[in-house]
């Protein structure tokens, strides 16, 4: 059966947002992962150069999921957060929250792509071979590993309830293409540079998952930031993402998470996000 996300999917979740903003600790969201430890550790240069700029304890945050990432974004529970795209979207329909800063990918573009990736070892070289197979998806709210694969499909005019009737959900990028290179899934879908996230513990991951299939332009990741973070704050925040040093250690960190550069958001590129939801039928 198809499974509808309706844009107030999170509406039981969310407590309503409100009240002012006084606080000497910002909680920072990252996106979900497999790997939390190892995410806060690469990532405690940023947190250090953010309590400089904004005069405040930074605080890491990984949440299960993207739901409860837009959750606790909503509620106030999280200031600021990584979250890719579709989220966005139903985070900013249900409670207003806002993307200030875009990632820019190693080429500059703010845009990325999806693949569709299988085990080099498999027959699989395109997605007509897939048929019946076993999908390895993160997460229904993922914008590569779910969203725009849904599109991708109904553009092919293949019926994912037929062709795919098993489907893994397995709650990260990282945990899809482990399940890849391992033979668990007949083929995965990820964000463009998911597998770079691994070389560290499998150095022949390029070569042992590799790519069959590809949709795009998919507007970038970024920050956004709760509706009952201050606009002083915000703007701090902003400036601080903006004129980061490109040749410090905090670069060299999060360019493994596929962030060379910054740029300010363009909020109107999300729509499109908002569209592709509407057209693959994922959202009403």
């Amino acid at each position: 059966m198809r499974r509808i996300i309706p844009l107030l999917l999170i509406s039981t979740l969310i407590t309503a947002c409100g009240g002012g903003d006084k606080r000497d600790v910002l909680i920072l969201g990252y996106y979900p992962s497999s790997e939390s430890e190892k995410i806060i550790e690469d990532l405690k240069p940023l947190e250090v150069y953010l309590e400089k700029r904004l005069g405040m304890d930074v605080k890491p945050f990984i949440a299960t999921d993207y739901t409860s990432m837009v959750e606790g974004l909503c509620s106030g529970k999280i200031d600021a957060s990584f979250l890719s795209p579709f989220p966005y979207v139903l985070g900013r329909k249900k409670c207003g929250i806002k993307m200030i800063i875009m990632s820019r990918r190693e080429d500059g573009s703010i845009f990325y792509q999806s693949y569709f990736v299988v085990n080099s070892k498999s027959p699989y070289r395109s997605i007509y071979d897939l048929k019946g197979k076993v999908w390895g998806y993160p997460d229904i709210t993922s914008t590569s590993g779910y969203l725009y694969p849904m599109l991708k499909f109904k553009k092919m005019g293949i019926d994912p309830d037929e062709w795919f009737p098993e489907r893994v959900q397995l709650t990260s990028h990282e945990n899809v293409v482990i399940a890849v290179y391992n033979g668990e899934v007949d083929f995965g879908t990820i964000y463009s540079d998911a597998r770079k996230l691994l070389l560290r513990e499998y150095p022949d991951v390029m070569d042992v998952v590799v790519k069959i299939d590809s949709i795009g332009p998919i507007p970038n990741d970024g920050v956004v930031v709760s509706p009952n973070l201050s606009p002083e704050i915000v703007e701090k925040l902003k400036e601080a993402f903006l004129e980061m040093p490109k040749d410090s250690t905090i670069y060299e960190k999060m360019k493994i998470y596929g962030w060379y550069g910054t740029a300010p958001a363009i909020d109107s590129l999300y729509d499109m996000v908002e569209e592709a939801a509407r057209s693959a039928g994922v959202i009403r």
